[in-house]
């Protein structure tokens, strides 16, 4: 077993900065499917606690409740899934635009113009990416607290 686990931990590693990052949109479009279908799930399920009469059971409203959080759960996994897959989708971008800028590098005849045009395009997958991994990362500065302000004055 653990060679087995060596192996693939071996070929991850020797997969190109490419190919991970074509599995990584796959499983991103995956991510926003399974988001999209648990969204769809918890919307039902809410439709079913809407609908609970004076005249629905206790059994019925706890049944709805237990679909209503199955139906969340869902969704907070598939969030959380969504959100890895984007995360690594940028990281295999990044890696991709350093391993084109470090190609650049190398070729000492080309002008700063053509290493430009050469990078134009390299450059867009990483935005569009930081830009995907932006929409669903909420990033909040944290205020330094007062006490600790006071402190920092003379």
């Amino acid at each position: 077993m653990p060679a087995v686990l060596a192996l693939t931990v071996a070929l991850a590693a020797c997969q190109s900065p490419a190919k991970k990052a074509v599995k990584d949109e796959v499983k991103v479009a995956q991510g926003v499917e399974a988001v999209c279908a648990a969204r769809l799930d918890v919307d039902a399920a809410v439709a079913s606690v809407n609908s609970l009469t004076a005249q629905s059971t206790i059994g019925d409203a706890e049944k709805a409740g237990e679909s209503l959080k199955s139906a969340l759960s869902k969704l907070e996994g598939a969030e959380e899934q969504l959100n890895k897959a984007e995360v690594k989708e940028y990281r295999d971008q990044v890696q991709l635009f350093q391993k084109a800028v470090q190609s650049v590098t190398t070729d000492k005849n080309l002008t700063l113009e053509q290493a430009a045009e050469q990078l134009k395009g390299k450059a867009a997958p990483v935005v569009a990416a930081r830009e995907q991994l932006a929409a669903t990362t909420v990033c909040v500065e944290i205020e330094e607290a007062p006490a600790a302000q006071d402190k920092a004055k003379p």
